[in-house]
């Protein structure tokens, strides 16, 4: 789907459908939506007054037939919701509103106001950035998998062609194309993660992980490390999930670089465990279909490279590692009980097998700051069912040992429309982690605490001093219920946070 500018007025566009808006509580339109209602001979200005359909909250849509009184064959007004309320989420949630309101017209051409410019802080490159955003998360669909069907009773939605945003300022053209671009990169990145989280895993494998970073060009560069090259570095906790596969694990390294010296070098790191049967500590058979999604966080760690690869701009060195590999059950899998030994030289014993997550990302951890020194680790990971418990769908747990990190993170989060909880890593945590045979278990916390377990495991692996947050995203990762902007299945969480920290767009939460 293209997204455009056109200098104009939206009542002469030429297409299927043009979106005008309104906040709540407004009973008289003006701007754009009051030519529309001029044109209309009134009808929005009826429908305000006297309709009881149209409330004007987050995202409500009503539809008006033109009967030929415009260009366009249909009007769709849209809430905005309160001004004083308008935040980031509200304006990226409405657009998605809009053009899933229009995908089910079947509109190929749609126009539109720009969405809320001009109110508080909005100006007319971050409304066009989430209205760029918000359209293109609600058009996704995932479709990779599904054959062509026939029949007019069968006949897909199809996609909407192009979305133009029709503005009568033309000294407002450069700054809306600067947002279009922007705001297109990221939904694109999300939408890549949400692909590879949606496929299936006998697609998806790890090989599959690593030829997708290998295509990612321009300012990125991408290294893939494989089964004997980790075996060389001692990586013997990753290597020890992967065994029970046949699919060969494989290490991803993508690395962006400003052309001058880095401001700061960040390190992000993601789960990638392509497939969890839970290996010899098998899961339950209902559910597991979905254990495709267990590598979210490596593949939003692509998908945030990706995204790099395109915008450039960036003073800081960003570095991502992404560890995919099976968790699946052999001869050759983990046993529970065995003790293996990590690439920082520290032992486990292997008490559950599918807590294997935090194994991977042990030696991915270490390889990260060994590799490139970084001042800041972000990890992300659907570590473990506790957090999911804790917090729902609607938030990811956050926790680590720097609080400006912590709360940087947190403040991308809630600009770009994912929330982030603080858990704590308290010492006496540490002693969940006590063993008789080994220098730690991986999962010993008997039903306590299970996130911040998870996450003082990790923490072993950090070196001191280091500035370090841990995301576990288990909950948001993967959603069953259809909201404008993001449909069911996977979500992506994690790929916009990661842009809004690193690039700094903390402009409206």
């Amino acid at each position: 789907m293209k997204i455009d500018v056109s200098i104009g007025s939206i009542t002469e566009f030429q297409g299927d459908v043009i979106v005008v808006n309104l906040f709540e509580g407004v009973k008289q339109p003006g701007g754009g939506t009051g030519a529309v209602d001029q044109a209309l001979g009134g009808m929005i200005s009826d429908e305000l007054e006297n309709g009881q359909v149209f409330k004007g909250s987050v995202g409500d849509t009503f539809l008006f037939p033109t009967y030929g009184k415009l260009p366009a064959r249909y009007v769709l007004l849209l809430g905005l919701g309160k001004p004083e309320e308008m935040k980031n989420r509200q304006l990226r949630r409405a657009s998605a509103a809009a053009i899933r309101a229009c995908k089910k017209l079947k509109a190929k051409r749609v126009g539109m106001l720009l969405n809320g410019a001009g109110i508080g802080q909005v100006n007319a490159e971050i409304a066009a950035r989430l209205l760029a955003e918000g359209a293109l998360m609600g058009a996704y669909e995932f479709t990779l998998r599904k054959s062509q069907k026939e029949g007019p009773d069968e006949e897909p939605l199809g996609p909407i062609e192009s979305v133009t945003i029709v503005e009568h300022d033309a000294g407002k053209q450069t700054a809306i194309e600067s947002g279009i671009r922007v705001g297109t990169v990221i939904a694109n990145a999300t939408n890549m993660a949400r692909d590879l989280v949606n496929d299936t895993a006998n697609y998806v494998t790890p090989t599959f992980m690593a030829e997708t970073a290998q295509k990612i060009s321009g300012s990125v560069s991408c290294k893939v490390l494989d089964q004997p090259e980790m075996e060389k570095l001692g990586m013997r906790t990753f290597l020890s999930v992967a065994r029970g596969s046949v699919e060969p694990p494989k290490l991803i390294h993508l690395s962006y670089k400003p052309s001058g010296t880095p401001k700061r070098k960040v390190a992000l790191v993601g789960k990638g465990i392509t497939f969890d049967s839970g290996g010899l500590s098998l899961k339950p058979s209902t559910g597991m279909d979905w254990m495709k999604i267990d590598m979210t966080g490596a593949a939003v760690v692509v998908a945030v490279m990706k995204a790099i690869s395109e915008l450039n701009g960036l003073d800081i060195q960003v570095d991502a590692f992404a560890p995919c590999c099976e968790n699946m059950p052999s001869g050759h899998a983990n046993r529970p009980g065995d003790v293996i030994v990590s690439m920082k030289g520290k032992t486990i014993e292997i008490n559950n097998t599918d807590a294997e997550g935090r194994l991977i990302l042990a030696d991915a951890l270490t390889y990260a700051q060994q590799e490139t020194d970084p001042d800041e680790i972000i990890d992300l990971a659907t570590l473990t069912g506790a957090c999911v418990v804790a917090l729902g769908k609607e938030a990811s747990g956050i926790m680590g040992i720097d609080d400006g990190l912590i709360d940087g993170i947190r403040s991308a989060g809630e600009a770009a429309g994912e929330r982030y909880w603080p858990l704590p890593l308290y010492d006496e945590y540490k002693d969940f982690l006590k063993c008789d045979v080994a220098d730690m278990t991986n999962s010993g916390n008997k039903g306590q605490a299970g996130s911040s377990a998870g996450g003082m495991f990790l923490k072993e692996f950090i070196d001191e001093g280091r500035k370090w947050v841990h995301l576990d995203i288990a909950g948001p990762a993967y959603t069953d219920k259809d909201v404008p902007e993001v449909p069911k299945g996977g979500t992506g969480v994690g790929v916009r946070t990661l842009l809004y920290y690193l690039y700094g767009w903390n402009d409206i939460q």
